[in-house]
């Protein structure tokens, strides 16, 4: 604990500096939603409107202007989707801008991806946005259903997968950066990324940035970044509570029916939440009861987490933001289908993990923001993220166990004194401990430094960045590497732009992947590889999209080269067949990818989405295709609006994997049962006014309406179909 406090101190107090408080504050936010606008670019003019400082507002939407030794008239202020404004500067301590709406689909704004507030269209790689409407409306027990349905992106149990990047390995090991707010959310052992704690409730967007086409980001990130962002506090004191209830509906053939089960099963769930400000405090919190019997036996789970967020201005010039996440977990340990005669069923072998498991999450992370002058801010991080997991089998001693710890501090900096050139800078560092039956005692550092420059030479915008890092595991050799990248992005006018990207990326294996030994079940045997060694990238992207107030279009042509790929591998040792994680020599990945989005209608009641994704992933040498990647992935949304009605339904279409580890299918019994898979969902809700003129939206959503069976990964029945009953008021 000592270390961890020490390490906020620092991260925290370190850049304070002492500045003029004659200083030009204030926020932009939507005139009709009262939202903050983030990126809104604020232009401080003379009496003659001529521009003599810029800056853009946070995601708070909020802006400070120091105008010490300057004259401020006017200020000018335009965000993407918004008429520009022009206003006098008044006396007025703290100004409320409001702005209305000139919206242009596709426009929107991405902080991920540059480090910085960027517009979506002026960023080189692929991007996508989720909002906090359309999480929601899915009434999700864990946010890795809202990620099924981003173009590109496909889960395999948990694993993300982003255009063919990643096959599954279970959970170890992941080629997708997971952040929580900027800061790394992925375990220190295995690299797993753990939905099950993240804030549904507080979630305000989830921001994807596609290949490894960013120098900002490091090991881990050779597939891409997905960032969940929460909300930030409310001005006014509000609160939400949200319940849900469903069960699972009945299998069609009565062979695979749960022996003994003639109550469907079930599952529920109540979320509570409230944000407000006392004074210039923001306070948020909120906590998720989940309960759920599980379609098939020994998938039964009870899940609990708690939330709570702090934002304040230290001064005029800082501001500080610290969160806290607690997560528990209990749940069966079904691994694998007893037969496909019977899905529902463990498989009395290899079917289950003896004893239920048991899983704490607990994640502490702080920013602090400070504007040095004019022309440059410090963004100080620091994170400190635990995780354990242990079984109650019998013998106890016998029981798999790991816990693990990953700290994380970065300093970076964000500068436009170099006129059309802005700089985006950084250090960074990362230390995990590991303590574990499954991967032993070890632990592991690694360093980074990066920094990236966008000229703008209109109508281009230039990016070329380079990124450094070291890692080094226990007593070993460090590794490193360094990754430069290449981007630019053309305005092409009335709403065509185009884009291109060219780069390296780079990443370490995770403790799991080198050190894994363990024998699951008394069939699978993982055997550690400490001569594992880093994978590497060469990737490349060429895009374009058009948007106009009705329609948005949106296309790219992709390639990754990958050296030393790493693979879970079944291999011979000693006569025996055993799991481990291999270097590839060389493996490649190349498709397309294309997005419709269409809002028929001016009041924007009607809105269609499609995105289709294909893949081509193989071994260049043995030009075998890669286990576990889907060559195509189609995505479809339709929502409409009807008075006080919300009806919304959702497609995707997954095709069958052509590759698996054919070892592995021999191992489960008919191991190698897969087909597309075609899932359609559907929900209505109507929101009315409740008690005390609360409002009140009630919605009934069904998932997987067809009852479609297929597999997710091997000798694993995916969910069936299921209804579920959702009530949620605001107070």
């Amino acid at each position: 604990m000592k270390k961890v406090l020490l390490i906020f101190l620092v991260a925290m107090i370190f850049p304070q500096v002492i500045l003029g408080k004659n200083v030009l504050h204030g926020f932009v936010k939507d005139k009709k939603t009262q939202e903050p606008i983030a990126g809104a670019t604020i232009d401080a003019l003379t009496g003659e409107k001529k521009s003599i400082r810029r800056q853009m507002t946070k995601v708070s939407g909020e802006f400070r202007i120091n105008r010490d030794s300057i004259s401020i008239a006017y200020i000018q202020i335009s965000a993407l989707g918004f008429r520009d404004t022009i206003i006098p500067v008044t006396n007025d301590n703290i100004l409320i801008i409001l702005l209305d709406e000139k919206p242009l689909l596709g426009e929107d704004i991405i902080v991920t991806a540059q480090k910085h507030t960027t517009a979506t269209q002026d960023v080189p790689i692929s991007t996508s946005i989720v909002k906090s409407p359309e999480i929601t409306s899915r009434s999700p027990e864990s946010i890795d259903y809202a990620l099924r349905y981003i173009p590109g992106v496909s889960v395999t149990h948990d694993q993300v997968n982003i255009r063919g990047s990643s096959g599954y390995a279970q959970s170890v090991g992941s080629r997708v950066l997971f952040l929580l707010d900027g800061m790394p959310f992925l375990s220190g052992d295995d690299g797993e990324v753990k939905f099950d704690a993240l804030p549904i409730m507080n979630i305000e967007r989830i921001e994807v940035v596609k290949g490894s086409g960013s120098a900002l980001y490091g090991s881990s990130a050779l597939g891409g970044v997905i960032n969940v962002i929460t909300n930030n506090p409310t001005d006014e004191l509000h609160g939400t509570i949200n319940a849900n209830i469903g069960m699972y509906d009945n299998v069609k053939y009565p062979e695979w029916q749960i022996p003994d089960s003639l109550v469907k099963r079930r599952f529920a769930s109540i979320e509570a939440g409230a944000m407000g400000k006392i004074g210039e405090t923001g306070l948020l919190g909120s906590f998720a009861l989940r309960r759920n019997e599980g379609y098939r036996l020994g998938d039964d789970s009870y899940k609990e987490n708690g939330f709570a967020k702090i934002t304040t201005p230290i001064s005029v010039h800082d501001r500080f933001e610290t969160s806290v996440l607690v997560a528990n977990e209990n749940h069966g340990g079904f691994l694998y289908w007893k037969d496909l005669n019977h899905p529902l069923m463990p498989s009395d072998s290899l079917g289950a993990v003896d004893g239920r498991i048991h899983s704490l999450k607990f994640n502490l992370q702080s920013s602090l923001e400070s504007i040095l002058s004019d022309h440059f801010i410090l963004t100080s991080r620091a994170s400190v993220l635990y995780t354990n997991f242990s079984t109650d089998s019998v013998p106890k001693e016998s029981a798999p166990h790991s816990s693990a710890t990953n700290y994380y501090l970065e300093f970076g900096g964000n500068s436009d004194a170099l006129g059309p050139v802005y700089l985006t800078t950084g250090i960074l560092s990362e230390y995990q401990t590991v303590n574990s039956d499954l991967y032993q005692t070890h632990h592991g550092i690694s360093l980074g430094a990066f920094a990236q420059g966008e000229y703008k030479l209109s109508p281009m915008i230039l990016t070329l960045g380079v990124r450094a890092d070291g890692i080094k595991y226990d007593d070993s050799n460090s590794v490193g590497s360094v990754s430069p990248k290449l981007g630019i992005t053309v305005d092409a006018g009335d709403g065509l732009n185009f884009r291109g990207s060219l780069g390296t990326g780079f990443r370490a294996p995770t403790i799991g992947e080198k050190y894994v030994d363990q024998t699951f079940n008394g069939s699978f045997h993982a055997v550690p590889n400490p001569s594992l060694q880093p994978e590497k990238s060469y990737s490349t992207e060429i895009g374009g999209s058009y948007r106009t107030q009705h329609i948005y279009l949106d296309g790219a042509v992709f390639y990754s080269l990958f050296d030393n790929l790493i693979e879970a591998r079944f291999v011979n040792q000693n006569g025996s067949e055993v799991i481990q994680f291999e270097n590839l020599t060389k493996a490649e990945i190349f498709g397309h990818e294309e997005v419709i989005e269409f809002y028929p209608l001016s009041n924007d009641d009607l809105s269609l989405r499609l995105g289709y994704t294909y893949v081509f992933p193989r071994d260049r040498i043995t030009k075998q295709i890669l286990n576990f990647r889907p060559r195509n992935l189609l995505q479809a949304r339709v929502e409409t609006k009807l008075g006080s009605f919300t009806l919304s339904s959702d497609f995707r279409y997954i095709s069958k994997y052509e590759s698996v580890d054919t070892i592995l299918i021999q191992q489960v019994h008919d191991g190698d049962a897969r087909v597309d898979a075609y899932i359609w969902d559907a929900r209505i809700a109507y929101t009315a006014q409740g008690i005390f003129d609360l409002p009140v939206t009630f919605s009934f959503q069904v998932q997987n309406l067809l009852n479609y069976y297929y597999v997710e990964i091997v000798g694993n029945l995916a969910p069936i179909r299921n209804f579920t009953f959702r009530v949620e008021t605001i107070f």
